[in-house]
C-alpha cells in the first residue's frame, strides 16, 4: 500500500491491491434471487457513526428516511447511528451472525480489508454514477481492481485558531515550521492565554495532533514510508516516529496543553475553545460547524495545519478521504437499495441536496463546491503544498489504537515516545503475520 503525496486538488490515492473474495457486483450485476420488487414493501436498514450536521435535522436520521419515502413509498429506512468506538465492533459482530447492515458507512483502505475478504461488501465498479465521484478519492475503497464502497467526500485534520489571542500575544504570522509553532505557543502561554486544549479521555482525539505532525515529520523525506512497513525496510521504531511522537510529547512537557486534558472529552476540548479558555485545538474540517458556533468568548476563528518541518523544509498536511457508502453483499434487497442509491447520488434530486448541503465532508462529487468561507481559505493557503491522508488508512486495525492509548500513558508520565513507538511496531507485527 502506498502513502502519496498529493495536491489538494489532485486529492488522495489510496489503492490496496489484494485477492478479495467479495459477493455480488454493480448496481447492474446482483443476483436475480436478491431482487425485491420495486413496488414491494421493503425495510433497508443502515448503519452510519456519529458525524457532524450543517443543518437542524440531520441527514440520516431524518433527510434520508424522510425523502426516499417520498419518492418510494414503499421503502422504509431505518437508521442507527452510533459513536465511532461503539460502532466498529457492532457492525462486524452484526456480519458475523449473519444480520449486517443492508447499507452502511466504513472506513477507507486497510481498515477495510476483513470486511471486503470475508465477502459482506457487494461489489460497486458498475454502479452508474461512481465515474462522477473523484477517481483518486474513490480508489481508497479499490481492492484487487473492483471498487467496494462510493466516496462520501474528504476531510482534514487541522489546528482551529483564536485570532484575537494570537493578535494580543503578538503573533502576526501563522507558524510555517515547528519552531515558530513553539514560539507562538509560548507566545500565548506569556500572555496568560493556554495555548492548546485537547480531549485525550477520549484517546482518538491524539490523532488529530499527532498525524499532523507525522505528515510533514515523516512523509516529506520518504512518502513510501507505509509500503516499506509491509516489507520490514521501514518500522515505527525509526527515528522519525519517534521524533513524531516526541514533538507531540514537548507540547505536554512545556504546558502548552490545557490541564487535565485526560479528564476532557473531545466535545469539553471544543468547548474550552469556544469559550476562550484555549487558544487553539487540533480537530478537523469535520469539526466545521462544532467549533464555528458561538462559545462563551466572541472571536474570529481560523484554521492552519500544525507544521512538523524544519526551517526550510517542506510543509505536508493532511488529506483524506472520508467514510465510504458500502453495501451488504448477502443483502435480499438489493433492488431497493440500488433505487436508493440511484436517487440519492443522482444530482438535482431533492435527496442529492440535502446530502451535499447538510452533510460536514468536503464532497468528491463532479461540479459540487464547497461554499464554507473556513474551508475554501484553507484549500486555497495550502494548495501547492503536499498532502498526506490520515495515517492510519494504510496500518491493519489496532495499530492506531495502540498509539492513542500509549500516548495516554506519555502523557501521565508512564511512558515516553520510545514506548509509543515500540507498541506500535508490535501491535503492526501482531496483526501483520
Amino acid at each position: 500500500m502506498k502513502k502519496k503525496l498529493l495536491s489538494i486538488f489532485t486529492a488522495v490515492v489510496l489503492t490496496v491491491s489484494m485477492a478479495a473474495c467479495g459477493k455480488g457486483s454493480g448496481a447492474d450485476n446482483v443476483d436475480k434471487d436478491k431482487n425485491k420488487s420495486v413496488g414491494e414493501e421493503v425495510t433497508l436498514s443502515v448503519m452510519v457513526t456519529t458525524r457532524p450536521t450543517t443543518d437542524a435535522k440531520d441527514f440520516y436520521l431524518d433527510w434520508l428516511p424522510e425523502l426516499v419515502k417520498e419518492k418510494y413509498p414503499n421503502i422504509n429506512i431505518e437508521v442507527e447511528q452510533l459513536p465511532t468506538d461503539q460502532y466498529k465492533q457492532t457492525v462486524r459482530l452484526k456480519f458475523a451472525s449473519g444480520q449486517g447492515p443492508d447499507i452502511f458507512t466504513w472506513w477507507p483502505g486497510l481498515q477495510a480489508q476483513d470486511l471486503v475478504e470475508a465477502g459482506y461488501v457487494r461489489d460497486m465498479s458498475d454502479f452508474s454514477l461512481l465515474e462522477k465521484f473523484n477517481s483518486d478519492i474513490a480508489s481508497s475503497y479499490e481492492f484487487d481492481g473492483k471498487t467496494y464502497a462510493i466516496p462520501l467526500g474528504s476531510s482534514f485534520l487541522t489546528t482551529w485558531y483564536n485570532k484575537d489571542m494570537f493578535e494580543d500575544a503578538g503573533i502576526t504570522e501563522l507558524p510555517e515550521n515547528w519552531d515558530e509553532f513553539l514560539d507562538c505557543c509560548e507566545k500565548l502561554k506569556s500572555a496568560g492565554y493556554t495555548p492548546i486544549a485537547t480531549g485525550d479521555k477520549q484517546s482518538f482525539v491524539i490523532q488529530f495532533g499527532m498525524y499532523q505532525i507525522g505528515a510533514s515529520q515523516i512523509y516529506a523525506d520518504n512518502p513510501e514510508f507505509d509500503d516499506q512497513l509491509f516489507t520490514g525496510e521501514t518500522k515505527f521504531t525509526d527515528e522519525c516516529w519517534e521524533e513524531t511522537v516526541s514533538k507531540f510529547e514537548e507540547l505536554y512537557e512545556n504546558g502548552y496543553v490545557i490541564e487535565n486534558s485526560l479528564g476532557l472529552s473531545q466535545e469539553q476540548s471544543r468547548q474550552a475553545y469556544l469559550d476562550g479558555k484555549a487558544a487553539m485545538t487540533f480537530d478537523g474540517s469535520f469539526g466545521y460547524d462544532a467549533l464555528n458556533k458561538d462559545g462563551a468568548a466572541s472571536f474570529e476563528k481560523g484554521m492552519f495545519a500544525l507544521p512538523s518541518n524544519e526551517p526550510g523544509e517542506e510543509l505536508v498536511y493532511n488529506l483524506t478521504p472520508s467514510n465510504g457508502l458500502f453495501v451488504s453483499a448477502d443483502s435480499e434487497k438489493q433492488e431497493a437499495i440500488n433505487q436508493v442509491l440511484e436517487y440519492w447520488f443522482t444530482e438535482g434530486t431533492p435527496l442529492f441536496e440535502k446530502w451535499t448541503t447538510t452533510t460536514s465532508d468536503i464532497s468528491c462529487y463532479e461540479g459540487v463546491t464547497d461554499s464554507r468561507e473556513l474551508i475554501k481559505e484553507y484549500l486555497e493557503r495550502y494548495k501547492d503544498n503536499a498532502s498526506i491522508y490520515n495515517l492510519n488508512n494504510a496500518w491493519p486495525e489496532g495499530v492506531s489504537d495502540t498509539m492513542c492509548t500509549k500516548f495516554q500513558e506519555v502523557i501521565t508520565g508512564n511512558a515516553d515516545a520510545k514506548d509509543v513507538c515500540q507498541a506500535m511496531q508490535n501491535k503492526f507485527e501482531e496483526l501483520n503475520k
